[in-house]
């Protein structure tokens, strides 16, 4: 009961949402250590062609030490790679003779005074990602208990939190970083450019040659229907225009006349291209060309 009291604290600490990873990381293995007793707990990821297991986290209790960076090979520990896949925990009473765990005594083993494991596998969106493992040093004291496994488990638990969040904010910041990128070419092209919503013809973005062609600022453009980009004489062939447009028809490039916020009309060329989004969308790129 005191281990799964551990857990839950450890679950409703605020740095799973505000620390790095690493930081996170090295919190869960120093508390899972020091609430059970166990002298080292570590946290493995596989590489991403599965063949190897990376140390991203180890604490040793004793010395109250933290590393990283240990790797263990497939092509060096096979059995124990193929157990790891087929079971979500391995629990070795004695890791010199469990079948799993024997071929560890190669030289990982006794490199750390190993004699017993309790191994978790990590699993993110159903596929084998890494592995919690708990180990007794120096002489075997106790076999695992079903309490250790529960906590093993419960751990694993949270790091596979920690980790999807992680991957979570990766990809934030990988589609922030994407759309700045993609803001700065729509801002820096020498073409004035409009993105409308091809569903409902609404203007959703205009660059800076698009402020200047028609003489107001991007918040005047955006929101307004495309149809309102063109006098009132043409604002229906511009209208029909674009729906053939975005519903694979008619020519790309026509030229028609806009009117700007002076009430001046002028002819442009406008090319458009349509693009199809995953969520069933379609967006319509105008580039507007004076003539």
């Amino acid at each position: 009961m005191e281990l799964q009291d551990g857990v839950a604290s450890l679950s409703r600490g605020a740095y799973f949402r505000e620390a790095p990873l690493d930081m996170i990381l090295s919190i869960l293995t120093e508390s899972a250590a020091r609430m059970s007793g166990i002298e080292r707990v570590s946290i493995w990821a596989l590489t991403d062609d599965h063949s190897e297991l990376r140390c991203l986290e180890l604490f040793e209790l004793t010395p109250a030490r933290h590393g990283r960076g240990e790797v263990l090979s497939e092509e060096r520990y096979p059995g124990y790679f193929t157990t790891l896949r087929a079971e979500a925990c391995i629990a070795a009473d004695d890791v010199y003779l469990h079948p799993s765990t024997a071929e560890l005594a190669i030289d990982y083993l006794p490199r750390h005074n190993i004699s017993a494991s309790l191994d978790t596998a990590i699993y993110i969106r159903g596929e084998l990602q890494g592995v919690l493992r708990l180990e007794q040093v120096g002489p075997c004291r106790q076999p695992w208990l079903a309490e250790h496994r529960l906590f093993a488990h419960a751990v694993a638990n949270l790091v596979t939190l920690a980790l999807v969040e992680y991957e979570a904010d990766e990809a934030r910041q990988q589609a922030q970083r994407a759309r700045e990128r993609l803001q700065a070419v729509f801002d820096a092209s020498r073409d004035a450019l409009l993105l409308t919503d091809g569903d409902s013809g609404l203007i959703i973005d205009a660059n800076r040659q698009a402020e200047h062609l028609f003489g107001c600022q991007r918040d005047d453009l955006v929101g307004k229907h495309q149809r309102q980009l063109h006098p009132a004489t043409s604002a229906d062939e511009a209208g029909e225009r674009f729906t053939r447009i975005v519903a694979g028809q008619g020519a790309l490039a026509q030229t028609l006349d806009i009117q700007c916020s002076d009430g001046s009309v002028r002819p442009v060329e406008i090319t458009t291209e349509v693009a199809d989004l995953s969520d069933g969308r379609r967006l319509a790129l105008g580039i507007f060309r004076p003539v």
